[in-house]
């Protein structure tokens, strides 16, 4: 038997694979979009900007989501953009087909209720996170976070979290400023709960980052 998940995916790549590079527009904020998203392959984030045009980033999307979700079901229209961080390849179905398509699997309807509402609670934790604690432990929460959603296990010691991101990108998560996730960071390398190579974090001591953070 076919899981849910893999009939969702079946559906979207009846349609075209699209390619897009590394820091691409997918759909700016006040644009309609053309249909739904499915990302098969690479990270994408959806974002918008304060009136100071500062850069607050809501969700990041990996393999397995589809986007814009509000659109998808009841049409309505977010100033967010959508933005490629790594190259990507993303299937495009219409709208109408898909709630076609939903209508007559409930069981997928059900599965990404599901996912949609994990999502949704992991958000409303970041936001609890942004609002108490220091800048390290602010940090240390979107760390652990992140390792919960992207982690990865390697050479059963450490955990990488497998996506690119910079100190920026982690500022933009958490409504700071990029100098002060800096400073957390040199402090948490310091002390060795994490490591950087390249654009990727290592974590070190997944129990220290844990202790150290907002996370009960």
């Amino acid at each position: 038997m076919i899981g849910s998940d893999q009939k969702l995916k079946n559906f979207f790549k009846q349609g075209r694979p699209l390619l897009y590079k590394k820091n691409e527009v997918i759909l700016r904020g006040d644009e309609a979009p053309s249909g739904i998203f499915y990302l098969n392959k690479g990270y994408v984030k959806n974002y918008a900007f304060s009136e100071n045009g500062d850069e607050f980033t809501f969700i990041l999307y990996r393999k397995g989501d589809f986007f814009p979700i509000s659109w998808t079901f009841n049409q309505t229209r977010k100033p967010y953009f959508i933005e490629t961080l790594t190259q990507c390849v993303i299937y495009k179905r219409d709208r109408k087909e898909f709630l076609e398509f939903l209508t007559e699997n409930p069981d997928v309807l059900l599965y990404i209720t599901g996912r949609i509402t994990k999502r949704f609670d992991g958000l409303l934790v970041r936001m609890e996170h942004m609002a108490f604690g220091n800048a390290y432990k602010k940090v240390c929460s979107i760390l652990y976070i992140l390792t919960e959603r992207f982690g990865k296990e390697r050479n059963g010691n450490d955990v990488i979290i497998d996506m690119p991101l910079t100190h920026k990108d982690i500022a933009n998560l958490l409504g700071v400023a990029r100098e002060t996730v800096s400073v957390e960071i040199a402090k948490l390398k310091k002390e060795r709960i994490i490591k950087n190579v390249g654009k990727h974090i290592y974590i070190l001591d997944l129990k220290s980052l844990k202790k150290d953070s907002l996370i009960t």
